[in-house]
This record gives structure tokens, sequence and C-alpha cells, in this order.
């Protein structure tokens, strides 16, 4: 049984590539939004992404995990280390929850954030600050870091992913 989990900021193609990889290898893939919304029966952020009842929401996904895990021996977990509170400040994830989700490896995806910019305009039809991005992805990326260090997990980053690099990373980790 593995829990891979999928990390990196809004739009930097988590569910995008997240999705079709898990279909071809014949895994499960969960977005840790979308399990969170369903545990709570809501949702508990903006369309700006910022986030409140954090804590509350890192419960309600590792509820969420554990009752999948149950159904589906292997799952690809799209979601964040570090998000927005409401007053925008940058709040990484307690490590507990990561070790709670018990996770099998970590892939990082990264991109540049100008690119991720243009495709956050795309998709959610406003501008998107190129230095907030950079902010957010670097924090993700240095929390990302220090809680695979703390727990042993192993972390694979992958700029510019693609198809391709994102399958062989995920089977990697599935054969480990």
């Amino acid at each position: 049984m593995s829990v891979i989990f999928l990390a990196g900021v809004h739009g930097v193609g988590k569910g995008f590539l997240g999705t079709p990889v898990a279909n071809a290898l014949g895994i499960s893939h969960f977005t840790a939004s979308q399990l969170i919304r369903d545990e709570k029966g809501q949702a508990t952020w903006g369309t700006d992404k910022k986030t409140f009842d954090l804590d509350n929401n890192q419960l309600a996904l590792i509820r969420a995990v554990a009752q999948r895990r149950l159904t589906h021996p292997n799952i690809l977990l799209d979601g964040h280390f570090v998000l927005r509170n409401v007053q925008s400040a940058l709040t990484p994830l307690e490590t507990a929850v990561f070790k709670a989700l018990n996770l099998t490896g970590v892939i990082l995806l990264t991109e540049e954030s100008n690119i991720i910019a243009s495709r956050l305009a795309l998709r959610d039809q406003g501008s998107h600050d190129i230095q907030s991005i950079s902010e957010l992805a670097e924090a993700e990326s240095t929390h990302a870091q220090a809680v695979c260090n703390e727990l042993e997990v192993q972390l694979t980053v992958i700029h510019t992913p693609n198809l391709a690099n994102l399958t062989i990373a995920v089977k990697k980790l599935l054969e480990a």
C-alpha cells in the first residue's frame, strides 16, 4: 500500500498531470482539497485559495485518506506543504499531518513562476502576482524538504513536469 504525495503550488500541474498518470498506472488519484471538502461537507477556502480552519482541515484530510486506504491500495494524493491563510500569510502545515498520512514518498512539482501565473490567469480568469507565486513556491520547496528529511521520506523534485517524467517518478515510488 502506497500513498504518494504530489505537491506544488496552485497551477503547477498536479491535477492536470496527476489524473492521467494515476489512470495509466491503475492507481487512485485524489486531491487534498476535494477530500477535505467531502469530509467536512464544505470548503474552507475561497476562490483566492486563502484558507481558514487549517488545523481542522488537516484532521479531515487525515481521516479521509485513512478511509480511502481501506479500498484504494495505491493513492496519488495531490496537495500542499504550505498554504496562505486568510491574512495572506504563508502557513506551513505541521509535519505531524504528513506523518499521519503515512506517506511512501513525495513528488514536488516546480515550474517558472511566470508560466504558473499564465496558467492561473487562463484557469481562474484573473491576474496573478509572480512575486507571490515565487514566495509560495520557495516556501513549498523549503518545507517539503524539511518534512521529508524529518520523516525520512524520499523527495523527488520535478522541474517542468510532464506526463513522462511524472509517470517515471510515480512508478519508482510504487516499486520502492
